[in-house]
C-alpha cells in the first residue's frame, strides 16, 4: 500500500466517526475508533516506516482518548 492509500482510509475512518459524534452516536463513535486502532495495527505490520500515531491523529483519533 502506499501513502495515498493511507491517506484515504484515514479520511474515511475520520469522516464516519465525525458523523457518528454529529448524530450523538457514541457507541458508533468508539466502535469506529476501534476499528482505526485494528486497522492501524495491521499497516504497521504491512510497513515498518507506518507512523501509528500520526495515522491515528488523520482518522481523527487521540491514542490515548479513545
Amino acid at each position: 500500500m502506499s501513502k495515498k492509500d493511507y491517506v484515504r482510509i484515514a479520511a474515511e475512518l475520520r469522516e464516519e466517526r465525525e458523523t457518528a459524534l454529529a448524530l450523538f452516536e457514541p457507541m458508533h463513535a468508539a466502535g469506529i475508533a476501534v476499528a482505526a486502532q485494528a486497522v492501524a495495527r495491521v499497516l504497521a505490520a504491512d510497513n515498518p516506516r507506518f507512523d501509528r500515531a500520526r495515522f491515528l491523529q488523520a482518522c481523527g483519533i487521540e491514542e490515548e482518548g479513545l
